[in-house]
């Protein structure tokens, strides 16, 4: 073991915690991977979605189907290839290029012929990479008869071996992408027919004893970039696979918009054609704590000094700890100094109790209005009473106790094993993106390496902040409609914001809301968020009971939960609130400090100087220009 001085501890957890994308080609690739708890459910012999967000591992878990990543995982349990079940390749949808086969030059009915064409060389691309690496393990071979049936389903002529089967696929991808860019030329492309050149090449590998009882999975990744009439044809091959050929497709939620197959009536269904798995419901905690702890097994073999655990490598606070962390003792304070001049026995009786009990006075006193005196006595004469409201309420007067204490740089801790997990609220990436973070706040706060390296509250603080506001920030690039989506992040955070700093009058910890309104304006408002769900600005579940007769009954939103940080709301999901769509769609025209200010019921809201730093910096949006 290398003593900790000796190595450079922030290259060696960087690497670790921020090569966190499965696109990234890293060094430690197979070394960190973590079989997600729906691998099993994935490798079944059915066709499946594998519906998540971006950075919940869609893509780490499809390359693991790859024939070539099969391998290294056995390796690894000591497993065998000989009883492997199936092998697979896998082809992205790049949006860039798969959008190209569309415009008012063809029929999309040519773009459709051309598009499954475009489809059946990649995937058979792949397929000759995987032929050549099964003829390596092997030592058959893919025979003369069998190139030239695949070759000629694909319009190549005849071709002499494997490996000019490959290159001319390659060749035919590029010609084909020339004639889509110009579409009134003659490339002279003759297109294959949809699926046909797949099942002929995975019958081939079959027969010539290569393939041998084994299925072969085609993933596809990024499938929401397709166009609607892509996805309907690709639909149809996953409709109608059969053995020794099945579909692994990894989507966005919201990302299969057309589940109609090419005859326009046949929908594909779940489950009589396919699975769904939705990575958010597969056990994330278990599976996130999993590639952490590897991540730190890791670091310890390079000689750096962290804990096993992530538990342990991550500090937590109680909330009394926390509390006190926040000037709760200040508070607790000047609550005995106005009990000690009207009322010794009172005094005498909050004296003795917990800190983080008696400033709890004041916060009920602001949010009930009432003497502090009369409250006192109240809880003194009903202590299970208000041992019961402290527990309802204790996490909510958290966010209040900031309130007035102009500069300070933290108003609201979020930290530990617990709260990171749903703070990524099942993103891989988001989890790995905090810790990274944080690892970085913690190394530079340190002038010398601790003897074993942990992390702070507040750098894992300070880090959750960095992170949500990273990812509203590049909202704008993500989505069609990015500005609109970041201003309502903003708007809605702001909504939450003053909610969580004022009890006055005030439910604890809103967190989500539902939408009601006019039809049209629920509508739109619905098709945004729907998109906002889709990029992570928003969460969605089916809604709760209805709390008013004129609430619509769709889903129940609220922000996605890596912006809690930013905003200082709370990250449980607790209680709910209605929004008028016509207020909430206000925020994207003209001046959405009205539309905020009707959300919020034209309740007081916090001065500019007031706000925490990375609100302030919004204060031209909040105030009626244009979100920085």
């Amino acid at each position: 073991m290398k003593e900790i001085n000796s190595v450079d501890v922030e290259a060696v957890l960087r690497q670790l915690f921020g090569d966190n994308r499965a696109e990234w080609p890293s060094s430690h690739s197979m070394d960190l991977f973590v079989s997600p708890t729906y691998l099993k459910k994935l490798e079944s012999m059915r066709p499946c979605f594998l519906v998540g967000g971006r950075g919940t591992g869609k893509t780490t878990s499809l390359q693991s189907l790859r024939y070539d990543a099969i391998l290294k995982r056995l390796e690894g349990s000591g497993q065998s290839f000989d009883d492997q079940e199936y092998v697979g390749v896998m082809v992205r949808m790049n949006k860039n290029r798969v959008r190209a086969f569309h415009g008012s030059s063809l029929a999309e009915d040519k773009w459709a012929k051309l598009f499954a064409h475009y489809f059946n060389l990649l995937v058979c691309l792949e397929l000759c990479a995987m032929s050549s690496w099964l003829e390596s393990k092997t030592g058959q071979s893919l025979g003369q008869e069998s190139i030239d049936l695949i070759s000629s389903g694909l319009g190549l002529g005849e071709l002499a071996d494997l490996e000019t089967l490959r290159t001319a696929i390659s060749k035919a991808i590029s010609n084909l992408q020339l004639q889509v860019n110009n579409p009134t030329m003659d490339f002279g492309i003759v297109a294959s027919m949809a699926e046909a050149p797949l099942r002929t090449f995975a019958e081939a590998l079959r027969e010539s004893g290569l393939l041998a009882d084994r299925v072969i999975f085609c993933c596809i990744d990024e499938y929401e970039n397709l166009l609607d009439y892509q996805q309907g044809i690709i639909n149809t091959y996953i409709k109608h696979a059969e053995p020794p050929l099945s579909y692994k497709v990894g989507v966005r939620k919201n990302g299969l918009r057309n589940r109609q197959t090419l005859d326009g009536h046949d929908l594909l269904k779940v489950p009589d054609d396919c699975a769904e798995i939705e990575i958010a419901d597969e056990g994330f905690e278990y599976f996130a704590r999993a590639v952490a702890e590897l991540r730190l097994e890791c670091a310890r073999k390079e000689g750096v000094q962290v804990p096993e655990s992530l538990k342990a490598f991550l500090e937590e606070l109680t909330f009394a700890e926390e509390a006190i962390e926040l000037g709760a003792g200040k508070v607790a304070e000047s609550v005995l100094a106005e009990l000690a001049r009207s009322n010794k026995e009172l005094w005498e009786h909050f004296a003795q109790m917990d800190t983080t009990e008696t400033y709890f006075l004041k916060y009920w006193q602001e949010s009930e209005g009432r003497s502090l005196i009369d409250l006192a006595k109240d809880w003194r004469d009903n202590e299970s009473e208000w041992k019961t409201r402290l527990n309802n309420y204790g996490y909510s007067s958290l966010f209040w106790l900031s309130n007035g204490n102009k500069g300070i740089r933290i108003r609201k801790y979020y930290c530990g094993e617990r709260v990171l997990l749903s703070l990524a609220a099942g993103n891989i990436r988001y989890f790995l993106e905090l810790i990274d973070t944080a690892i970085g706040y913690e190394l530079d706060a340190h002038a010398a390496l601790p003897k074993v390296l942990r992390v702070s509250a507040k750098s894992q603080t300070l880090a959750a902040r960095d992170v949500g506001k990273r990812r509203l920030n590049q909202l704008e690039g993500l989505a069609d409609h990015g500005v609109q989506l970041k201003r309502l992040v903003l708007a809605i955070g702001k909504v939450f914001f003053e909610l969580a700093r004022s009890p006055t009058g005030r439910t604890p910890e809103v967190t989500s809301f539902v939408l009601t309104g006019n039809a049209l304006d629920v509508d739109a408002a619905n098709t945004l968020l729907a998109e906002g769900v889709a990029h992570l600005a928003f969460e969605s579940a089916p809604r709760t009971k209805p709390t008013t007769n004129s609430e619509m009954r769709d889903d129940e939103y609220r922000l996605h939960r890596i912006f809690c940080a930013f905003f200082e709301i709370s990250h449980r999901k607790k209680r709910r609130t209605t929004f008028d769509a016509k207020n909430l769609l206000g925020v994207l025209h003209g001046s959405p400090s009205k539309a905020i200010s009707s959300l919020l019921d034209n309740r007081q809201q916090s001065e500019e100087r007031d706000l925490p730093e990375q609100l302030a910096f919004f204060s031209a949006f909040y105030e009626g220009g244009g979100a920085k």
